[in-house]
């Protein structure tokens, strides 16, 4: 709203109303300040809050579990041969152990293929082999065997592709002129074996320095060579059956495609937005797409036609053949998109048509077919076996290294792994050398860990205990209020962010939720429990707050460790904590876990749901956030009656300078007439 003041009266009006509204809005204003302190006390609650949650739910509820304090160490003889970590259920003792070989993975570094460096990853499989016949060969990698098919067009790089894609390490390496393949993991399941499935497969095999007669792949071999007549049957129904449902499903997707193709095309052609390109293109849901193309080049003509800048174009001109040329290229690209339903459900169709074709074929047909091929698989596997025609080996031929697993000897009894980490009656062992040396392994438990668990465990409730100490006995701010924008302008950034410490740092001064939370927590730490006969506290353990005179309101419900190094108001005293720790580790559990439990509980009771707070929360956060709510409500209303105040002064003075304007228009007037 614009407002012209003070024209007739000369009197700046605006200041006045501002310095008469200035006065009203100290309520305003006090609200403001009050709803900000809340909403500093709302985080202050919620920072507080996650921490005690957080205390609650992993530290006190682990503590009151065995499992915290049953720590088990290991230790070996000779710690370059193996190491070991225990958990809680490992038997103490002395145990016997001999690491007899490490895992390995297997590698394979092919023969050299030239000496001038000449064949690279581009060089086709024709240009080694001297034919273009079809290539087969299979390998097999963690119990997964995959069948690899290329043709003499196909290059040495898309067998490394292949390679890789069935699950091994591959590379070409056209500086050393070698392939070098690897399994993904240690370990003889991981390791992998290449065989060929026909004698081309074989010759490429041999030709790319890789077609070695390793255990693996001999093994492999033998499996095809020695079948028996029901095993042959067995694997000529398996791949007849593999076959027709490889098909099966082609089909099946391919009439799925063409549905939601012809469905896309139906939508296309009914969408009012492409009812232009439609009609002047005739498109009817028959053309292929062939058709489709010839039509998308008409389209670029037009495009093209439209991109040429006529001779002397005016502005309106060049506006209008822009519009057209942008209408055309969104056309080209609606086109592109119906294109690609067409062309998509053409390859559904052809797909579709192969899979028909091959299951309408007779069963006899297929189960030939099938049997030509496992046939051809088991004469090369016995050809192979004779051991000729492999890749040749020595300084510059192939190198193979075979998978294999670790194997230790513990107590006598004999294990393996596929790596070279064991995992026996809660020990983790790691070998690390093959050695002849029997080394030992000693358990026992681990009291140094116990005692860590108890000092977290105390060292994180004092970390909790003091800040609530800190914010409950917090030094009185009652002379300092939340700042306003104009007050805040005249301080600097460090002095309003001191000033603004100072209140959030008493912010739950003797708030009482608070003080009941620290009196819950002191009282449940100093409670008494009856273990092994006798009642027994903290304090026999020698851990103990310090006394009144010699500590703050803040620390006051500390607990400091006798003979703690790390506190200085315990370490000088006697570890009365870790001779009970060795002397009594039963009665030490016993009583931590009582203790821990009765916190967890009443810190438990704390949190439960009420009509002021809600579940999981220490503090009364539905209550504030009413309060909160209530105060944007009242500043709301006093918004209000600001504005119709403002309203009601600038009303009075319109008035004023109305009246004022009559009579200095009948001055006027008289002036003139005895003028």
């Amino acid at each position: 709203m614009i407002r012209l003041t003070g024209i007739n009266s000369g009197m700046d009006t605006e200041a006045m109303i501002s310095e008469l509204v200035s006065a009203q809005s100290y309520k305003k204003t006090k609200l403001v300040k009050q709803q900000k302190k809340l909403n500093w006390k709302q985080d202050t609650w919620k920072t507080l809050n996650s921490k005690i949650f957080s205390f609650h739910q992993k530290t006190l509820s682990d503590m009151r579990f065995s499992d915290a304090y049953q720590k088990k160490k290991t230790v070996s003889s000779n710690d370059k041969i193996a190491s070991v970590i225990s958990s809680a259920g490992a038997t103490d003792g002395v145990q016997t152990m001999k690491v007899e070989s490490l895992a390995k993975a297997g590698y394979l570094t092919g023969a050299k293929l030239s000496e001038d460096g000449s064949v690279k990853s581009s060089t086709k499989l024709s240009e080694l082999t001297g034919n273009n016949d079809p290539v087969s060969f299979s390998i097999t990698t963690g119990g997964k065997t995959t069948d690899i098919s290329l043709n003499g067009s196909s290059t040495i790089q898309d067998v490394v592709n292949q390679l890789k894609n069935a699950g091994i390490n591959a590379n070409f390496d056209e500086k050393n002129q070698r392939m070098f393949l690897s399994a993904k993991s240690t370990g003889t399941q991981s390791d992998f074996a290449l065989t060929a499935n026909t004698q081309s497969g074989f010759d490429t095999l041999t030709k790319l320095g890789i077609n070695v007669l390793d255990s693996e792949t001999k093994k492999h071999y033998e499996k095809y060579a020695n079948m028996t007549a029901d095993e042959r049957q067995q694997m000529i129904d398996d791949e007849v059956a593999k076959r027709v449902e490889s098909y099966e499903k082609a089909l099946a997707a391919a009439n799925e495609n063409i549905t939601k193709m012809d469905q896309s095309v139906s939508d296309f052609l009914s969408d009012p937005e492409n009812a232009g390109l439609v009609s002047s293109l005739g498109l009817d849901g028959t053309q292929d797409s062939a058709a489709l193309g010839a039509l998308k080049t008409t389209l670029e003509d037009n495009k093209k036609a439209l991109e040429t800048v006529p001779d002397g174009e005016t502005a309106e001109e060049k506006t209008a053949r822009e519009e057209k040329l942008a209408a055309v290229q969104k056309d080209i690209e609606k086109l592109a998109t119906y294109t690609g339903y067409v062309t998509s459900k053409e390859g559904s169709a052809l797909t579709k048509a192969d899979a028909e074709s091959y299951l309408e074929n007779d069963a006899a047909k297929i189960k030939n077919d099938v049997t030509t091929f496992v046939d051809g698989r088991i004469a090369q596997a016995t050809q192979a076996l004779t051991g000729t025609g492999f890749s040749a080996t020595g300084a510059d031929g192939a190198v193979r290294i075979e998978g294999k697993d670790a194997k230790i000897t513990l107590n006598g009894a004999e294990f393996t792994s596929d790596t070279n980490t064991f995992s026996i009656n809660n020990m983790t062992i790691t070998a690390l050398a093959e050695s002849n040396e029997e080394i030992t392994l000693t358990t026992n438990t681990d009291f140094d860990s116990v005692y860590d668990t108890i000092k977290n465990f105390i060292k994180e409730y004092n970390t909790l205990i003091n800040e609530i100490s800190t914010l409950y006995g917090a030094d009185s701010a009652d002379k300092y209020e939340p700042l306003t924008t104009e007050e805040k302008k005249a301080m600097s950034d460090d002095e309003v962010e001191e000033w603004e410490k100072k209140i959030k740092d008493s912010i739950l001064r003797k708030d009482s939720t608070l003080g009941g939370i620290q009196d819950a927590m002191s009282q449940a730490m100093m409670r008494g429990f009856e273990i092994g006969g006798k009642k027994l506290y903290l304090s026999n353990f020698g851990i103990n707050t310090g006394s009144y005179f010699d500590t703050t309101y803040k620390d006051r419900y500390a607990l400091h460790i006798d003979g703690d190094k790390d506190d200085e108001k315990g370490a000088l005293s006697e570890d009365k904590l870790k001779t009970m720790i060795a002397s009594e580790p039963d009665n030490v559990m016993r009583f931590f876990q009582e203790l821990s439990d009765s916190l967890y509980k009443t810190l438990q009771d704390k949190m439960g749901k009420t009509k002021l707070s809600s579940a999981m929360t220490f503090y009364n956060d539905v209550e504030l956030k009413d309060e909160i709510k209530s105060y944007e409500e009242k500043i709301s209303e006093q918004e209000r009656k600001l504005n119709e105040y403002e309203d009601k002064w600038y009303s009075k003075f319109s008035k004023m300078e109305v009246a004022m304007a009559k009579m200095q228009s009948k001055q006027n007037a008289l002036s003139g007439f005895f003028g």
